[in-house]
């Protein structure tokens, strides 16, 4: 699947006192977790706990816990929470469906659990919608509707939704090419720790396109990016690193020392920034 859609499904914290203290929510799975013990979900889940249920599919989805991964198990307890209005298991079945997992692939039913979480305001859902808009995959290719898609996702806060608007103004898709516009939706994205935005504003630095080129803060995004990287962004991640190791040596050391200083700077904006709350307008927009 050619679509960027984040391919982790999240897991919740739950309602139980005992787990009050968990992060809302997980994008990684990591055994002994408290949330991540089926022992634990089953009980809550029995007694209509949603999380508990997106929780024990995110579990087989992974196989954490169990003996082996089962997306037809994942999907019966996803199903089992969509049933009641869970939002984030019909983002997840929508995700199965796309990636043919457990499933045959189906980008119109990936399409239609997107649209019903989409509904109950799921960002997640609304960027994957404007995914297949974009790549036109189960629907007629329109940069227009991929645009509205991740605008709403963008304004729900969704980080990735952000990166997304920023290419298609950088590759002119639907809209005038504008490198400054592009500028501006990366880094509201890298402010969500999209590694993939940091390492598109170090290239549009390092070229000059948008801006003046500037090597030493173009060294500080890819130095940045490469913190943020995860598995699923193996090729974007060789590519950094391969930027990064080509500009190092073109760099004086008083150059480096300012591509120090700004990549500190970066991080720590980075790490503040990513707990901000959702945009309510995006450059150049009214509010209105």
């Amino acid at each position: 699947m050619t679509l960027k859609v984040v391919a982790l499904f999240a897991l919740l914290g739950l309602a139980a006192p005992a787990l009050a203290q968990q992060e809302e929510t997980f994008t990684e799975i990591k055994p002994g977790l408290e949330a991540a013990d089926p022992s634990r979900l089953i009980p809550l889940a029995e007694r209509g706990d949603v999380r508990a249920m997106n929780n024990l599919g995110l579990l087989w989805a992974h196989g954490v816990g169990v003996a082996a991964p089962d997306y037809q198990e994942a999907l019966r307890w996803w199903k089992d929470a969509a049933k009641r209005g869970y939002p984030l298991a019909m983002n997840n079945i929508g995700l199965l469906y796309a990636n043919g997992h457990g499933v045959k692939q189906d980008y119109q039913e990936a399409l239609k659990w997107w649209e019903m979480s989409s509904e109950r305001g799921n960002a997640w859902a609304m960027n994957s919608i404007g995914d297949l808009y974009e790549n036109g995959q189960g629907v007629e290719r329109s940069y227009t509707e991929a645009m509205d898609w991740y605008q709403r996702a963008a304004q729900a806060g969704d980080g990735l939704a952000m990166y997304n608007i920023g290419a298609l103004y950088e590759n002119g898709r639907g809209v005038a090419p504008n490198f400054k516009t592009a500028m501006d939706w990366y880094e509201r994205s890298a402010d969500k720790a999209n590694a993939t935005a940091m390492l598109s504003l170090g290239k549009l630095i390092a070229e000059g396109r948008g801006v003046p080129a500037d090597l030493a803060e173009a060294h500080a995004w890819f130095s940045v990016a490469a913190g943020y990287f995860t598995a699923e962004d193996k090729d974007e991640a060789n590519e950094n690193a391969r930027l990064l190791s080509a500009l190092t040596p073109k760099l004086s050391e008083k150059q480096m020392e300012r591509a120090r200083e700004i990549a500190r700077n970066l991080q720590a904006r980075i790490e503040e920034r990513r707990k901000d709350k959702p945009l309510k307008a995006g450059p150049g927009e009214s509010e209105t």
